[in-house]
């Protein structure tokens, strides 16, 4: 040991090169912004499919669960009657579907956000229409969706001719009480545009208009359509999804597209009440009647619209936002694991409803 230590301070010093600090939150200076942005388009994109994608194996596993409860307690499940939906007794199902909205579409949508951070406020936007503009909004949105009715019955009559199932989401549904009734208007009517509008209008547009709006538009409305998993579906439902896509853009509140969805389910269902509670007859005839009310009350909405947008620029206060630049946004929005495989889902899915339904 040295019995002369030296003193604190006086071996030499060796130098140290000077490395500056980055941020995390900030690229390195090497990376190349564009293709930066062009990876979170495809992380982003595929997040968001898988999301939707989710909903299906949610389903499932809820669906079998709220099987075996109802088989514990006495429901026969075995030999359904013929009051029955997918094998539950019709008010069961109305239930569960309730449930399903939250747990295969709200749980999925919700741990998206708290896994990006996002703020509810942030995403879901809610901002003032004013009562006259929000109503022909409205109006016009259900026109849109009501007229795609059009090409999916089209769709549904070439599957039945080629041999193979052409019934729509709404065929299998079923009343025999007032009960059931009330229970099918809470569940398609009340609950599933809010949580499908908070899903596919606010969280998938959030976070997609920091490329553009239309890029945002076109996703929304593709995955929508895409997950009810029904080739005949697919048109009236995509394109009525991107209509409201648009209008919760350009009014940037969600009230908006939850009205137009409200309308729709409201008039899919309205013939099947009413064949409950007046017969058959009465249904087709109120099935065609609010089928021409909703056109004709469609076409004056958009008249108005058009015109109040001339005159006042009333209507729509936010302007289409372009985003950032980035080349080939579509490809990247739509060659990404996530989409990919919600597709190859979604193709198999609709061949097996096809040929099983």
């Amino acid at each position: 040991m040295n019995p002369n230590p030296a003193p604190y301070g006086a071996y030499p010093q060796q130098p140290y090169p000077y490395i500056p600090y980055i941020p995390p939150t900030q690229p390195p200076q090497w990376a190349d912004p564009v293709k930066l942005e062009q990876k979170a388009i495809r992380r982003s994109a595929s997040r968001l499919a898988f999301a939707a994608l989710s909903s299906l194996p949610l389903q499932i596993l809820f669906a079998n669960g709220a099987a075996i409860l109802l088989l514990f307690c006495g429901v026969n499940l075995m030999f359904p009657g013929p009051n029955s939906i997918g094998g539950f007794p019709a008010l069961a199902y109305y239930l569960i579907a309730s449930m399903l909205s939250y747990v295969s579409i709200v749980l999925p949508y919700g741990l998206f956000l708290l896994g990006g951070r996002r703020r509810l406020v942030d995403t879901v936007l809610v901002e003032k229409t004013g009562v006259l503009n929000g109503l022909l909004l409205v109006l016009a949105g259900a026109f849109v969706c009501v007229i795609m009715n059009i090409p999916a019955n089209l769709i549904s009559a070439l599957l039945e001719q080629l041999g193979l199932s052409g019934a729509t989401n709404t065929d299998s549904l079923t009343v025999n009480s007032v009960t059931e009734l009330i229970a099918m208007v809470v569940s398609v009517v009340l609950i599933a545009p809010v949580t499908e509008e908070f899903a596919f209008r606010g969280v998938t547009t959030a976070v997609l208009r920091r490329w553009g709006d239309w890029p945002a538009i076109l996703f929304s409305g593709v995955i929508f359509g895409m997950a009810h998993y029904s080739f005949q579906a697919l048109p009236v439902v995509m394109l009525g999804g991107i209509a409201m896509s648009f209008l919760y853009v350009r009014t940037r509140n969600i009230w908006i597209s939850i009205g137009v969805h409200f309308l729709n389910n409201l008039f899919a269902v309205l013939p099947i009440g009413v064949n409950y509670l007046w017969g058959e007859m009465a249904a087709n005839a109120v099935s065609v009647l609010s089928f021409y009310l909703i056109v004709v009350l469609g076409i004056i909405a958009l008249v108005l619209l058009i015109i109040r947008q001339k005159k006042t620029r009333s209507v729509f206060r936010t302007p289409m936002q372009r985003g950032l630049a980035v080349p080939n946004k579509a490809l990247h929005l739509f060659l990404n694991p996530g989409f990919i495989v919600y597709l190859l889902v979604f193709l198999v899915m609709s061949v097996v409803t096809a040929y099983v339904s």
